[in-house]
């Protein structure tokens, strides 16, 4: 049965030239989705993916992934928000890319669990540290 799985995949300079998304889809016949990603200017950075798979292949896949020299981390988690912390301020909202945060009709912060992908972007963005991330 496919599924979706969702993982952090971190890279460097020695191997952020190869392609991951195409090793899934060539090798293992996988729908890979990059959900977000980020590189910075020394070759250094991460992606996180959205796998669609049986979970078996998904598991070989991923050993592969490490094979080549990529850190592999499976997110699971939610974000947790403390209201009674929140300003309200809406500075998550501008740093989450799928809009799973969003101010509601009384101008509150809000988390949409079903969209949220654990990418922790919204935890650097909060002042008052009321977003954690539990994996």
């Amino acid at each position: 049965m496919n599924m979706e799985y969702k993982f952090r995949i971190d890279f460097d300079e020695n191997n952020v030239l190869e392609s991951v998304t195409y090793t899934l889809v060539s090798k293992f016949n996988l729908k890979p989705n990059v959900l977000r990603a980020d590189i910075g200017g020394d070759g250094a950075g991460y992606m996180l993916l959205g796998i669609e798979g049986d979970k078996d292949t998904v598991e070989e896949a991923m050993i592969h992934i490490l094979d080549m020299g990529f850190s592999v981390k499976e997110l699971n988690g939610h974000i947790i928000h403390d209201c009674r912390k929140c300003w309200h301020c809406g500075a998550c909202v501008s740093l989450c890319p799928t809009k799973a945060l969003y101010v509601d009709s009384e101008m509150r912060i809000q988390i949409n669990g079903g969209t949220c992908i654990a990418c922790g972007g919204c935890i650097d963005g909060c002042a008052v540290k009321a977003i954690q991330l539990e994996l």
